[in-house]
């Protein structure tokens, strides 16, 4: 009688607010220490802890408990180009039942982010965009995931203005129950703020804690994408005192779970 209880409280809940139960295929990008740069010219200092520490989100029970081989974790020397772009193809292993993410904190340009070892007047070394879209919409994952702490990552919504264009993300087979997701740092013209309090990224930091609970507003063991943006809106617009607003843009549901208590 208990089983059948809750067999029948769960088919209750909206499909996408069960547990996920696919495959994630996760690729992290973190950099700091800029081949070119040093601290004083405009290396950074938190971008690989953030990623680490988004590494480890998603191998808690909380992000999935994704298994550390479908996470391509990818830190300052180690994330080039070339090697960024090569591991972007664990994207084309997802299916229909799973899930892509992709997680990047660094320096950010209006239109690409930069890798490693980017050579200054050389705009051919950059990731751009373009890039990035192309390898998502290779895949053929349900859910599609773009998180960004990064400068002027607001510029990845500036070709996706229309709904027709937004679909460009999503490959011809899936439905419109497909969830495509950017959660960008800042706006197109807006820098992306490191704070030596927080130890991190100011994006990063209260996306974190609101993955690990804080944003579960409702107090039912999910956190949705409609209530992270609500937790980490508000409370990133006040610790950069307005200078930075993050934007969460796409095609998706509101009651897409992000993360479980």
């Amino acid at each position: 009688m208990l089983t059948n209880l809750l067999l029948a409280l769960s088919l209750l809940l909206p499909a996408q607010q069960r547990a996920f139960t696919g495959q994630t295929y996760a690729v992290v990008v973190g950099i700091s220490d800029y081949k070119a740069l040093s601290y004083a010219t405009g290396d950074l200092r938190f971008a690989d802890r953030d990623a680490r520490q988004f590494a480890a989100f998603l191998q808690s029970k909380s992000g999935g408990s994704v298994p550390a081989s479908n996470i391509r974790l990818l830190t300052n020397r180690q994330a080039t180009q070339a090697a960024i772009e090569q591991q972007l193809a664990v994207f084309q292993q997802a299916t229909e039942a799973d899930r892509i993410i992709l997680y990047f904190s660094g320096h950010g340009m209006p239109d690409s982010f930069v890798p490693y070892d980017v050579e200054p007047g050389k705009p051919d070394g950059l990731l751009t965009y373009r890039d990035i879209k192309t390898a998502f919409y290779r895949s053929g994952a349900k859910t599609k995931l773009c998180i960004a702490d990064a400068c002027l990552s607001g510029g990845m919504t500036r070709k996706l203005t229309a709904r027709r264009e937004a679909q460009q993300l999503v490959t011809p087979s899936q439905t419109d129950r497909s969830n495509v997701a950017m959660l960008l740092a800042s706006r197109s013209t807006q820098l992306a703020v490191e704070d030596s309090r927080l130890a991190g990224g100011a994006f990063t930091y209260f996306l974190l804690r609101g993955l690990s609970g804080k944003a579960d507003l409702d107090g039912n063991g999910i956190v949705t994408i409609k209530e992270l943006h609500q937790y980490v809106s508000p409370q990133l617009k006040k610790r950069t005192q307005g200078r930075q607003t993050p934007m969460f843009y796409g095609r998706f549901s509101d009651s897409l779970p992000l993360a479980y208590r």
